[in-house]
């Protein structure tokens, strides 16, 4: 087992070293950092089984270094130091699970003490760890896979008995593709059923299926340990050709598959990160297998549709000509081998920008009538296939064209408008606010409710608002001051003067006289 005394004060640092009789206590060796991203350097490569660190330190703080551990999944007890007696700092490194909290000065004995029972519980945690060698694996293989750059230096966990010079491995990468028609899989179900079929048909004999880790649901990795790689090779590729066949018989999609060659445990992190950097190609590989290390991400150049021949039709409202160019054009992207993500991308920026700028024409706000959050799932996705790039991208034309056509009726918007300011009279209403629920430009919204109405926005508004306050004055008891907040006046005063200005008498006095017309 290691320590790692972490402090910005190399007096400190010299003083903990010199001040404990280490030859005594059960370390193989003392690290020391002087910050936060050097500790992150040495946990990166060594193991550490106890981690003394002081809070207060520039840039990054002991803190912050804990949370770190805690997202790497680094086993190890931690005790902090600090000069301040902070109850946040306590509370913070509770909630971190921190071994032990105390404040400088200490002595160094009672220090020793404290170090002593923190490796005495390290090490009963590692004994409880070593009866379970599956959650050690899993673990080790999840930094590995969902963290491929922080793993520069393998750091092998105790109970985890691999060997980095003579044992081999496979790295098999599924990328799993349900058809349009079946979007109501979740992740999760997904990565379920994935599990099970990997279960099944990766327990070959005398190989180890290691790990599966998932990301998403539609991303996953296994990890399979040979003990005779030239051997089980063709047993590998044979269980991922019947586990391609079978999942796209069972759930009628398709599946692109990357293998790697055999390869010891310090070659994997690379093989990890190249194989995650093909993400961008994944839809040029469907229904076939890839040796990862033969395969050249396609270059082809990106040729948009007919741009202009779309433009046409928007303006014509021809939604479903639109979508069988979309549909022409991805199949022919697919046929061809050239759906990466790149050409994805471009497309949908091109199609993104015909259909903003037509609606901008029609004096419609894109960026309000797509922002929700199930137009951000979709366009988060679109770029990792063709299926949720059509997906996406016939949302965006319905949704544009079902709203132009709704507001072309100015005597129709104009009455959902009056609709509106009437049931948020309390609200901040102002011509930016409307077009956030409305999507119209603010100045195109203000001129169409001028010519409907013979009213400006802000005058129909106070007009409201004053015969809102009458009625609350003569037929209610609340307070002048509750009824100006209720229409959305912060200020009371200010609500008086518009009142008597509008009537020719304050509130209260309005109430004193209620058989009075204005």
């Amino acid at each position: 087992m290691n320590i790692l005394i972490v402090d910005d004060d190399r007096f400190v640092l010299e003083g903990i070293k010199k001040g404990i009789d280490w030859h005594s206590m059960p370390f193989e060796e003392v690290f020391t950092a002087q910050s936060v991203a050097e500790a992150k350097q040495i946990l990166q490569s060594v193991s550490i089984g106890v981690l003394v660190s002081d809070i207060e330190m520039p840039q990054e703080n002991g803190l912050a270094l804990l949370r770190w551990i805690r997202q790497q999944r680094l086993a190890l007890e931690s005790i902090f130091l600090t000069c301040y007696a902070d109850f946040n700092y306590a509370q913070q490194a509770v909630e971190l699970g921190t071994f032990h909290y105390f404040l400088k000065p200490i002595e160094y004995e009672k220090l020793r003490e404290i170090i002593l029972n923190a490796a005495k519980k390290q090490k009963e945690s590692e004994s409880r760890l070593a009866g379970n060698i599956r959650a050690i694996r899993d673990s080790f293989w999840h930094k590995m896979i969902l963290h491929p750059d922080d793993a520069k230096k393998i750091v092998i966990p105790p109970g985890l008995s691999y060997h980095p010079d003579t044992d081999f491995f496979f790295l098999l990468f599924f990328a799993l593709f349900l058809p349009e028609q079946s979007p109501h899989w979740k992740d999760f179900q997904l990565e379920y059923a994935f599990s099970n079929m990997a279960l099944e048909l990766f327990s070959i004999p005398g190989i180890g299926l290691e790990s599966m880790v998932s990301e998403r649901g539609e991303r996953h990795f296994l990890i399979l340990k040979s003990a005779d790689p030239a051997q089980d090779e063709d047993k590998i590729v044979a269980a991922a050709s019947r586990f391609m066949r079978e999942y796209s018989d069972h759930f009628h999609g398709e599946v692109c598959c990357f293998r790697t060659r055999p390869a010891v445990l310090g070659q994997m992190g690379e093989k990890i990160a190249g194989v995650k950097a093909s993400y961008p190609y994944i839809q040029t590989c469907l229904n076939r297998m890839v040796v990862w290390e033969n395969f050249c991400p396609p270059q082809p150049r990106y040729e948009p549709p007919n741009l202009e021949e779309i433009s046409i039709m928007l303006q014509a409202g021809n939604r479903q000509g639109i979508r069988r160019i979309i549909n022409r054009y991805l199949e022919r992207l697919k046929q061809g081998g050239s759906a990466s993500e790149e050409m994805l991308i471009s497309f949908l920026y091109d199609m993104m920008q015909l259909i903003f700028s037509w609606l901008s024409k029609e004096q419609i706000e894109a960026h309000r009538l797509f922002a929700n959050s199930d137009a951000d799932v979709m366009m988060k996705a679109a770029p990792h296939s063709t299926a949720a790039m059509q997906r996406y991208l016939f949302y965006l034309v319905d949704r544009a064209m079902d709203y132009s056509n709704l507001v072309r009726d100015n005597q129709s918007v104009a009455q959902r408008l009056l609709l509106y300011i009437d049931q948020h009279l309390g609200e901040n209403i102002s011509r930016s606010s409307l077009s956030d629920v409305f999507f119209l430009n603010p100045d195109y919204l203000a001129r169409l409710f001028k010519q409907e109405m013979k009213v400006s926005i802000s005058a129909y508004l106070l007009e409201r608002r004053m015969e809102r306050a009458r009625y609350l004055l003569r037929e209610t008891k609340t307070p002048v001051n509750k009824i100006a907040e209720e229409l959305g006046y912060e200020n009371s005063s200010y609500f008086a003067k518009l009142f008597r200005t509008r009537y020719g008498m304050t509130p209260l006095e309005y109430r004193r006289r209620p058989g009075v017309s204005p």
